[in-house]
This record gives C-alpha cells, sequence and structure tokens, in this order.
C-alpha cells in the first residue's frame, strides 16, 4: 500500500504521507515539474530498472530544452534511485523521478536556481488498482478531435509535467467516446501519439510508427525501434495520415506500463486480431529482455543490489 512506501526528497527518505510542497510552489501552480517513470523488475540476479541510461539522458534533454538547472549529476540521481528502490519492498513495479520547484512563487517565473527532486517507488498491484483496469486486456481506441501541442509552441521532447494536459484532454474526449485511450494528430493532421502511449501500426507485415518531431521520444518506443530489426521485423517511422489505422493488420500502443499493448478496435472499426503476430513477438521479447533472459539487451538493465 502506498502509505508503506518511502519516498526520496532532497536527500532524505519520509514517510509518503510526508512527501509534500505548499500549494502556492511554482511547480504546482504553473505545471514546471519535469519527471521520468522508468519500470522495476525483479529478475533472476535481483531488482533491475530498465534503461536507466536512456531516462537519465532524457531527464537531462528535457531539463537543457527548458532551461533549468538539475539539482545533481547522472551518479547522484542514480544513487538516490537505488536507494529508495532498497527502501522500498517492490519487486515489479515503477521508479518515478520528479525534478520541480518547491517554493512558493506568484509570478511567472521560479525563484530558486536548482530544482527539488523526489523519488516514489510504486507497485501496481497494490497501490494502483483504479489505473490498471485494462492492463492485460486489448485496448480500445479513438480518434481526437484534441490535436498534438506544435513542437514549436513548447518542446515536445520535453517530458514536461504541463504537457500533460494535452493528454488528459485526448483520454477525456476518448472515454466519452467510450474508449480506453485517445488518439492525436498533430497540428497538420498526420498521426502523432496517444494520451501517454506511442502507435504503432503493422500493414503487409511492415511495422510503422510516426517520425519523431512531433511526438515524445519515449524509451518504450526507442526500445521497440532497436528490438525490431533484431526480430527481422522492418521497422519504418514516417508521417502516417489516420487512414491508415483502418487499413492496419494489428494497432499497438506502447508505454512504461504496457510496453507493447494490443489494439482490438479503432472507433467502430474492429481489428482482424489482438494482438496480431508481430505485437505477440514485441510482447515476448519484451519480457524476456525485462526477465534478463536476451543477452543481447542485458545492457539495458540497471541492477539496484
Amino acid at each position: 500500500m502506498l502509505k508503506d512506501r518511502k519516498m526520496y526528497v532532497n536527500g532524505r527518505l519520509v514517510k509518503w504521507e510526508d512527501a509534500t510542497v505548499h500549494l502556492m510552489s511554482h511547480s504546482f501552480c504553473r505545471g514546471s515539474g519535469i519527471f521520468e517513470v522508468m519500470s522495476l523488475h525483479k529478475t533472476e540476479k535481483g531488482r533491475a530498472v530498465f534503461r536507466l541510461d536512456a531516462h537519465l539522458d532524457r531527464l537531462e534533454r528535457t531539463a537543457d530544452l527548458l532551461g533549468m538547472d538539475l539539482p545533481m549529476d547522472r551518479e547522484g540521481f542514480t544513487e538516490a534511485i537505488f536507494h529508495t528502490v532498497r527502501a522500498n519492498n517492490v519487486e515489479n513495479g515503477y521508479v518515478k523521478l520528479i525534478c520541480y520547484y518547491g517554493k512558493v512563487a506568484v509570478h511567472v517565473m521560479p525563484n530558486q536556481e536548482k530544482m527539488d527532486t523526489c523519488i516514489a517507488v510504486i507497485d501496481p498491484e497494490t497501490d494502483m488498482e483504479d489505473e490498471k483496469a485494462h492492463a492485460d486486456q486489448p485496448l480500445t481506441i479513438a480518434l481526437c478531435k484534441i490535436r498534438k501541442l506544435h513542437p514549436e509552441t513548447i518542446p515536445i521532447e520535453a517530458k514536461a509535467a504541463a504537457n500533460y494536459l494535452n493528454g488528459m484532454l485526448s483520454r477525456t474526449e476518448a472515454a466519452r467516446k467510450g474508449a480506453d485511450v485517445g488518439i492525436m494528430l498533430d497540428t497538420q493532421g498526420f498521426l502523432a501519439e496517444g494520451s501517454t502511449e506511442s502507435i504503432f501500426i503493422v500493414k503487409d507485415g511492415i511495422l510503422y510508427t510516426p517520425a519523431a518531431g512531433t511526438v515524445l521520444k519515449s524509451i518504450s518506443r526507442k526500445s521497440i525501434l532497436e528490438i525490431a530489426p533484431v526480430l527481422g521485423i522492418e521497422m519504418v517511422e514516417k508521417r502516417l495520415s489516420p487512414e491508415i489505422l483502418f487499413e492496419a493488420d494489428e494497432i499497438f500502443l506502447s508505454s512504461t506500463g504496457g510496453r507493447a499493448q494490443p489494439v482490438r478496435k479503432v472507433d467502430d472499426h474492429v481489428l482482424p486480431e489482438a494482438p496480431g503476430p508481430v505485437c505477440q513477438r514485441l510482447m515476448e521479447a519484451f519480457e524476456d529482455i525485462a526477465m534478463d533472459r536476451d543477452s543481447r539487451f542485458s545492457h539495458w538493465l540497471f541492477y539496484v543490489e
């Protein structure tokens, strides 16, 4: 249960309920927090964080894009993450790292130079009962009217809290249509991504995904782009019209929690298979990699103990 968790806050481990900031803090009022969510896996060698290096690369990239000063270096973040995992009795779950401006600030600019840091470790089986209803079943998706943010308005690559209001609106729109996830187009009408997920389409044995530029450079997306060629799956990144969704043999979404999660229906169109053979192979590959059963990707696992 969450009440039993310990959180890392600025160098200290505190009780879950004591990990707080003032309601008038800059990041609460202005959405200026930046974050990473990593998966944690129990393997035969112990607990391991999936692709920690790639997540820290993106955290540094986000801070650079937004002109923010991170409070510690990579070694500091790594040790803080491992320290927090060791302090919590979670074997499979998530690690969420947040850097934020915790001081009270009324104006649009933050009034502190270096950001604060908090780290949480969560077990979805015991801590997220209300969020795992669709974790093990194919999804339904709906095309949304709400568009993905334009990259010239705010850096799309940035994993920033404020950007996720966009995803919340698309998920809300999808829910009104009776779907699990909303799929957004970019401002030019091409496929972008889901509410918090990357999208992949299989047609005639070829795996397609929207090109970078108007989508988040997801770590799960990055992993699929690297796994697919190893499995002999032809992979294409390009701008995609939404019509391809209704011509697809398979569709699946990727995220930290879902890895590769099949889609069974787009609006009123039912897919032939969910999961289809390509998605199934990637689901199995992700499981083997996470459990350290595939030596080709062992370098993606960072052991805690």
